[in-house]
């Protein structure tokens, strides 16, 4: 329960950004922050096929009409639990238990058609240098960009990921860094989405 309230509480307090989230000039891009209550992605553009170029990936790699895929969502988290899990209600006590004790990590991309600002889906426009950067610190992430044969049906793809998950180093703490890291200020340690929505509900952009 003290784990629970200082996630919360620290969830809360934003943490001075590491570069500016000043948009200098006309060129911005439309980023979108999704939660289902539990997990977080973080979806970018495919801008023609330029996202995946700059992260090394490959588009064919999706089974998917990639003239329809207008955003990909990003997210890292415990293989265990996010290649077992179609819903929460799938989650088991050894699923939990195994996700828990610093489990292999994942990477998994979604693809998405278009994407509006609403309920637990949060927008932000950032420029094409905090696009840039924000490419940069998800590919850290990706041991290798050749897929696992494994999908949760929806043309996703999962990827080895870089390092280990654990209840404090979760896919909304991975997520709450990656956006601090372009200048996006959200709270101080996000291991819960509740957490991670504090934040994101006082600086996304309004619907």
């Amino acid at each position: 329960m003290i784990i629970l309230i200082a996630a919360l509480l620290l969830g809360s307090v934003p943490l001075p950004a590491t570069i500016s989230n000043d948009v200098q000039g006309d060129e911005t891009i439309t980023i979108y922050v999704l939660s289902n209550g539990f997990h977080s992605d973080i979806a970018v553009p495919r801008l023609g096929g330029d996202t995946f170029e700059r992260l090394g990936l490959i588009e064919d790699d999706y089974p998917v009409q990639l003239d329809q895929v207008e955003y990909w969502a990003f997210g890292w988290g415990s293989k265990t639990a996010y290649t077992s899990l179609m819903a929460v209600s799938d989650l088991t006590l050894s699923i939990a238990a195994k996700a828990l004790a610093f489990d292999e990590s994942v990477m998994h991309i979604t693809p998405l058609g278009a994407l509006a600002a609403g309920e637990n889906v949060y927008a932000f426009e950032i420029s094409v240098p905090q696009y840039e950067a924000l490419l940069e610190n998800m590919k850290r992430f990706f041991a290798s960009t050749e897929p696992l044969d494994v999908t949760q049906g929806f043309g996703d793809r999962f990827y080895k990921g870089k390092g280990r998950f654990a209840p404090w180093l979760s896919c909304n703490t991975w997520t709450g860094r990656r956006l601090r890291e372009i200048g996006i200020g959200v709270g101080v340690w996000t291991p819960t989405s509740q957490s991670l929505e504090f934040g994101l509900q006082a600086v996304a952009t309004k619907p």
